[in-house]
């Protein structure tokens, strides 16, 4: 059974088609592959969430210690139309602000690891139509057209799963890279006019959270970059099962019909930011690259002005 989209919720009916995948799980073999990248999926927003807690709790504790030497500074630095550094205003503000944070990285983290598992998801099923593909051969010519289209539909059925997760999360994914890399840049900016600024006298605690932040950003945009990279080749791998199954065993009329899934896999899914960029390891290098070219023109610039 192929689960066909109807006309309700794009992400509903991404969640139910992921159900119905499962549920045609018929040999040990598959059910392992599935089993593996849902393991996968679980650890990777598990450990997520946990380097978004771990970056709050460094973030408390450097402005804690700050306020050794500064005296009440407020959880972010903001304007306030009301007198917020008096008890118990500061107090609950500081608290408020605390876990409103936590609940939104908690939100953010999610909607990323999410997207994440829906494109694990994909590659896991393309797995999948790879071993089909290899194993097309059959006793019966009716056995074998019975595959063949199959596999055509399933390989239609993937292709709108993947628009859909597009057509939903790459107007996000466009401003999240932009924002990843003015980040890398105004990050790495600050903390080099910081150090140079301030040298030994600049806090460990600043020095870490700083370094933490930037790591933090470069593996959000890893995140993205890989789930592209491997969406991409499993898609291209299709071709390569349809070229590797015993072909030359079949009739010529058959092993033509190969010709059609290799066509297909000539155009490979993609997940891109806003139609713009592909997401994969090389646009990962490109961000990198851009980041310190604009870092290194801030850099010259600070330099002459001083």
């Amino acid at each position: 059974m192929i689960f066909f989209w109807s006309s309700g919720e794009p992400i509903n009916n991404l969640l139910y088609a992921m159900k119905v995948d499962w549920k045609e799980v018929s040999t040990e073999m598959e059910e392992k592959k599935m089993m593996k990248i849902a393991r996968f999926s679980r650890n990777l927003a598990s450990r997520a969430t946990e380097l978004c807690y771990a970056l709050i709790a460094v973030y408390i504790l450097k402005r804690c210690l700050s306020m050794r030497n500064e005296g009440r500074l407020p959880f972010f630095p903001s304007y306030y139309p009301f007198s917020a550094m008096s008890s118990p205003i500061y107090e609950l503000a500081f608290v408020g602000q605390a876990i409103g944070t936590i609940y939104f990285t908690t939100v953010y983290t999610a909607v990323d690891t999410f997207l994440a598992m829906l494109i694990l998801h994909v590659c896991g099923q393309l797995s999948r139509l790879q071993d089909n593909l290899i194993n097309l051969n059959s006793n019966t010519r009716q056995e074998f057209q019975n595959k063949l289209r199959y596999i055509i539909r399933r390989h239609d059925y993937l292709k709108r799963f993947v628009d859909t997760i597009e057509d939903q999360f790459n107007i996000m994914l466009l401003f999240q890279m932009l924002g990843c890399t003015l980040q890398l840049c105004i990050e790495c900016f600050q903390g080099l006019k910081l150090m140079a600024g301030e040298g030994e006298k600049m806090p460990l605690i600043e020095m870490f959270f700083f370094a933490f932040y930037v790591f933090y950003v470069l593996l959000q945009l890893y995140l993205y970059c890989f789930v592209g990279e491997k969406l991409w080749t499993e898609s291209n791998e299709v071709a390569r099962a349809a070229y590797e199954c015993n072909w030359y065993d079949l009739l010529p009329h058959e092993a033509n019909s190969l010709i059609l899934i290799i066509r297909r896999s000539r155009s490979p899914f993609r997940l891109t930011a806003g139609k713009f960029f592909t997401l994969n390891h090389e646009l990962y290098s490109s961000v990198l690259k851009t980041s310190m070219g604009y870092l290194s023109v801030l850099r010259t610039t600070m330099m002459k002005d001083d």
